[in-house]
């Protein structure tokens, strides 16, 4: 054959026609070759050892057989008018010049890290092969006619080839790791190889010309192209089935155990990299080849790539250890729960628990460690510090073993608490130490710590070497020492806290008694003050003869005496009507010293130590002056062949701790007033009842019982505290805690001019709803010349106050009314009769202390005498009374 650069005259040439049915079939035996032999390719990669030279020669068989196939298929498509045959020795060598070329371009491209470069190299022998088969093929061919060539369509078919491969190979080979879109990767580089053959086939093709000769060719050698292109047929059909058979067969169990493969690579990823525990693989020599970051966190690190940059040895404190480690994991493959310190990023020591397995490599010599651990730096320094903190809880600590109670360790809590030193402690028994008050009391503990795993807060009583029992709260656990079954206790001391639980239930005692005797008095007020009421206006209009008049004047007198009992009563229910000032406490203990001596007699020695700057209390001052009566004359009738009373007062400041061990006092500034005797004393028990009402020691008819339940009344009215200190032949000391002010101190100075004797002419709004004392009151406030306007109940005073078209100038009402209080009312009133002063009438509060202790009410006490009425009512209207600042 030539290869003609020169225009040939074309009116000699034969001319050839083509089958476009073969022509088709040419493309696509071209396109499932191609399909065939790079999806074979494409597993070379991941292949090893036999397999993976099974893959690059069954990819490069294909794709050779597909080349040769589809060049004798377009060639058996063209018809020339002469016969043609092909010499088959250089037929066979088109054929193995094709698969030579494609294993290697495809051993060039199915290497592990692809790119542009070596798809460029894959390309070249691809396309040089693609070209050598077809002019191979076209010089095996035997004719009575020379071919010519067009140089420039020769060149033109080669560099097709060249460039519709490398776009191929690019397609098949540059993104093989993505998996999105694979299949239509796969699809489209066969296709363009597929391309790429029948392109450069018939450019080729279309660059020959066949000139007529007389010579008869040499066929020795040939074969008919029909013959040839049916045996080309047959066999690529054959091959290019079987091997898509094949593919198809792997890829169904490739693909099933890629995805098992991945799936598996996933969970292990997503377990690596979501482990709380460290995870590691390092070389033996040191630099860390992958870690998560749980490891990173635990050494410190803020990523897993900041601690992949530093070898492992820098985390160890010593290198020697590291090497020691290393040399036992050799020689044992594998280290289980073991315990090691490595160094953080910062320099902190960090401990870990930690396994490790040796790898070997392909030729079984140690090649990486991989490890796994979990950080046990507390645990660590709960170790180190649990000896620390057993010494030093300042609850009793004791491990005692569970048969015999004998003590292993007790802490220096404990040893305080029992008094005994330490060696008279270890080794020994709880039954020979004496420790538990009830020997049973032990064995109950044991069962139920052996029947529950552990024991919380059982209270338990045991005894000190002094032989004092004492509470506690025992929580125990069971643990093991030295092979032993032992408990380990804490003993939350009690004793205290009991104690005041008791003062607590005492108190509570008081209140509930409180409530009671207030709810009985109160309805005692109303009526002794209707009694008192009328026996004096019935005593007044008798004139000095007459025999009633005695009698009226003991029915006053008896009811006067009534109401001092329930004044009593309220005070110690706190309930009493006050009116508190700013006093000052030396100052009534010096004008009452006169009075108090004459009170106790001669054969009992009085003395006082009044404290200096004491500062003002916020008391009512006759009721002050009452409870240091009451106590005085207890202190008295405690001494009945003489002794001491001594009165002292301090300003003190009570702290956080002290409140705690006397509730419910709060900590604060107070004014402490002491009196104290020599008497006889009390007992436990009588201490506990003394401030009950009517309960008394002194015989019949010689007390009421009530003289201290009104001090205790009077001292809780006023926001104070009071506390005994007593034993029997040894006196008694009451000491009382009255809240300290900032005020300046007060005292009251009254006009001695008669009430009764100034008539009044004022118009009043009365309200109460006890109809009898409503009457009484009216008609006493009539008879002095006021103008009354009485209601019953809280609503008809407010439509009386509306409808009156004159001045109102006192609101008179009761405080504890039914469906609205006094305060309310005023409160409702002072719209409509801005004007209208207020004096509120009570003998029961029913009202917390501060809404009646308000210093802007003005109070009148129940049971009232006329005279206090008429006082009170001048006090308001005529400013009888007024108030001088004690300097």
């Amino acid at each position: 054959m030539l290869v003609d650069t020169a225009r040939h005259s074309m009116s000699s040439a034969l001319t050839g026609s083509y089958d476009h049915r073969l022509v088709a079939l040419s493309v696509v035996i071209a396109i499932c070759a191609s399909y065939a032999a790079l999806d074979l390719a494409g597993r070379v990669t991941a292949a090893q050892g036999f397999a993976r030279t099974a893959w690059l020669m069954g990819g490069a068989t294909a794709m050779g057989l597909g080349i040769w196939s589809m060049h004798y298929i377009g060639m058996l498509a063209f018809d020339l008018p002469v016969p043609v045959e092909y010499d088959w020795p250089t037929v066979v060598f088109s054929l193995l010049a094709a698969i030579l070329a494609s294993s290697v371009a495809l051993f060039v491209v199915s290497r592990q890290k692809m790119g542009g470069w070596r798809a460029a190299a894959g390309s070249f022998p691809m396309g040089i092969g693609i070209a050598l088969m077809h002019y191979s093929g076209m010089e095996a061919m035997r004719l009575t006619a020379m071919c010519h060539y067009d140089a420039r369509l020769v060149s033109l078919s080669v560099v097709l080839a060249i460039v519709i491969s490398f776009v191929a190979l690019c397609l098949a080979f540059l993104a093989r790791e993505e998996k999105h879109g694979i299949t239509a990767r796969k699809v489209a580089s066969a296709v363009v190889m597929g391309a790429a053959i029948p392109v450069m086939h018939y450019t080729g093709m279309a660059a020959a010309s066949f000139m007529p000769t007389s010579t008869r060719p040499d066929l020795s050698h040939s074969v008919s192209i029909t013959a040839l292109g049916t045996a080309g047929i047959a066999m690529v059909t054959m091959v290019v089935l079987g091997l898509a058979i094949l593919t198809s067969l792997f890829d169904r169990r490739y693909s099933a155990q890629t995805l098992e493969l991945e799936s598996a690579e996933q969970r292990y990823r997503l377990l690596f990299e979501r482990s709380l525990a460290g995870i590691i693989r390092t070389t033996l020599d040191g630099p860390i080849l992958d870690c998560n970051q749980a490891c990173a966190r635990i050494l410190g690190y803020a990523s897993r790539e900041e601690l992949m940059a530093s070898p492992i040895a820098d985390h160890y404190f010593d290198p020697e250890d590291r090497n020691t480690f290393i040399a036992k994991l050799k020689k044992e493959k594998s280290l289980s729960n073991y315990e090691r310190c490595l160094r953080r990023k910062d320099g902190s020591p960090v401990w870990i628990l930690a396994s490790a397995h040796l790898v070997e490599d392909k030729h079984g010599v140690p090649a990486v460690n991989e490890e796994t651990f979990i950080d046990i730096t507390e645990r660590k320094k709960a170790e180190e510090t649990f000896r620390k903190a057993f010494d030093a809880n300042p609850e009793p600590m004791t491990i005692s073993s569970i048969a015999e109670g004998r003590y292993i360790d007790v802490n220096e809590a404990f040893l305080r608490v029992t008094g005994y030193a330490r060696e008279e402690v270890i080794s020994h028994t709880s039954d020979e130490l004496k420790f538990w008050d009830k020997p049973e009391a032990r064995a109950a503990l044991v069962n139920t710590l052996r029947a529950e795993g552990s024991v919380r807060n059982l209270e338990i009583t045991y005894r000190t070497k002094a032989g004092e029992q004492r509470i506690a709260l025992d929580s125990s656990e069971i643990i093991e020492v030295g092979g032993q079954k032992c408990m380990i206790s804490i003993l939350r001391d009690m004793t205290e806290q009991k104690s005041l639980e008791k003062q607590l239930r005492q108190a509570q005692k008081m209140e509930a008694v409180g409530q009671l005797t207030g709810g009985i008095a109160h309805d005692f007020n109303n009526m002794l003050g209707v009694i008192i009421g009328y026996s004096e206006v019935v005593t007044e209009r008798l004139s000095g003869n007459e025999p009633l008049q005695k009698k009226c004047e003991q029915i006053t007198k008896a009811a006067q005496s009534a109401a001092t009992l329930t004044r009593q009563l309220l005070a110690f229910s706190r309930q009493q009507m006050l009116e508190p000032k700013y006093l000052d406490l030396n100052s009534i203990v010096r004008n009452m010293e006169r009075m108090l001596r004459r009170l106790i007699g001669e054969d009992i020695t009085f003395s006082t130590a009044l404290g200096p700057t004491l500062g003002s209390i916020k008391a009512d001052q006759g009721q002050i002056e009452q409870v240091i009566i009451n106590l005085v004359v207890n202190a008295r009738d405690a001494m009945p062949s003489g002794g001491k009373v001594r009165i002292e007062t301090s300003a003190v400041e009570l702290n956080g701790d002290y409140s705690k061990k006397h509730l419910p006092q709060l900590p604060g500034s107070y004014v402490l007033l002491t009196v104290s005797d020599t008497g006889v004393g009390m007992d436990a028990d009588t201490q506990a009842r003394i401030f009950e009402p009517f309960f008394t020691t002194k015989e019949v008819g010689k007390g009421t019982g009530l003289g201290l339940s009104t001090v205790y009344g009077v001292v809780r009215q006023s926001d104070g505290f009071i506390w005994v200190y007593s034993e029997p032949g040894h006196g008694t000391t009451f000491k009382i805690y009255l809240p300290r002010t900032g005020q300046a101190a007060q005292v009251m100075t009254s006009n001695s001019r008669m009430a009764r004797s100034v008539r009044g002419s004022e118009t009043i709004l009365l309200v109460e709803d006890e109809e009898a004392l409503r009457e009484l009151t009216r008609s006493l406030l009539a008879d002095q010349g006021y103008r009354v306007l009485e209601a019953s109940r809280p609503e008809r005073a407010i439509e009386i106050a509306g409808k009156f078209d004159g001045t109102i100038h006192l609101l008179l009402t009761d405080m504890v009314m039914p469906g609205m209080n006094g305060r309310a009312l005023a409160e409702a009133l002072a719209p409509i009769r801005p004007e209208m002063k207020v004096v509120f009438m009570s003998g029961y509060t029913g009202f917390n202390h501060s809404a009646l202790t308000d210093e802007k009410l003005i109070l009148l006490s129940k049971p009232f005498t006329r005279d206090n009425l008429l006082t009170k009512i001048q006090e308001v209207l005529g400013s009888i009374a007024k108030l001088e600042t004690v300097q």
